[in-house]
């Protein structure tokens, strides 16, 4: 039986070597509002949303889910501000409050490409790391995903940023087609696997992506110990063409800097 503690770690809407045949485009991000199910053991448990605003160079990312089971629930909200530059993610802030059984939990992130700096918290506490150009939030890692894909790639790997600012390696790899049934509809996608460090790890992760919508995360399974924890499937969609110019990063001598604030 699936404990309260662990509905609290799946809550969070998470993303993600076959030889792929489609070809690469140039690689942008539409806006979009997506709308999931979220099930277990068949059983509907909960709902899920994810959007993408874009103001000129400038986007806004949330992901919102309201799940409940038994006497457990959990609502909660995500958001990262970003631009793009390069193909890559830059993101400026990251926000994710958690409400429902258990206290409730409020998160902060910000990062200046500018000063190399990142802070945590409401107040904006510096916080020292190894500053990285390719830094990533809980959530953008998602898009990021989405443009690697576009750019033709098959094995990922991001350095993610998680709610108290610490980081961790996230590796991901294409490991096949499928045609796949959703509530959405019969939709023609890629099956991600993440892989995990440890060869012992008893968790299993595996994420849908449709190339013909864009590359949008259209399936969400996560197990463990081969036991079904959740299944996120798409439910409906909108889709609006990218109105963004590419940006081009100003030539820098070092892209890795160690930065220790006081």
């Amino acid at each position: 039986m699936i404990t309260k503690t662990k509905w609290r770690q799946l809550a969070s809407f998470f993303l993600l070597s076959a030889t792929i045949t489609w070809p690469a485009v140039a690689a942008t991000l539409d806006s979009f509002n997506a709308d999931y199910i979220v099930y277990r053991a068949g059983k509907k448990h909960g709902e899920a949303n994810r959007y993408l605003k874009q103001n000129g160079t400038e986007y806004e990312f949330g992901y919102s889910s309201a799940i409940k089971w038994l006497l457990f629930s959990d609502k909660r909200s995500e958001t990262s501000h970003f631009t793009i530059v390069d193909n890559q993610i830059k993101p400026s802030q990251y926000v994710m409050e958690r409400s429902g059984t258990g206290p409730n939990r409020h998160y902060e992130l910000h990062l200046d490409h500018d000063k190399l700096q990142l802070a945590v918290g409401k107040k904006r506490q510096p916080k020292p790391l190894k500053w990285q150009d390719d830094l990533l939030d809980l959530i953008s890692y998602q898009l990021q995903l989405s443009l690697d894909l576009q750019a033709g790639k098959t094995e990922f790997s991001y350095t993610v940023l998680n709610k108290n600012g610490n980081a961790k390696v996230y590796n991901y790899k294409v490991i096949g087609e499928e045609l796949l049934p959703l509530p959405y509809g019969n939709t023609r996608t890629l099956r991600i696997a993440r892989v995990e460090d440890s060869a012992n790890s008893d968790k299993q992760i595996y994420a849908w992506v449709a190339p013909d919508l864009n590359y949008m995360l259209v399936r969400l399974w996560r197990g463990e110990d081969n036991v079904e924890q959740f299944d996120v499937q798409l439910h409906t969609l909108t889709l609006e063409p990218s109105t963004a110019e590419p940006k081009t990063a100003e030539p820098t001598p070092d892209n890795t800097t160690e930065v220790t604030l006081p």
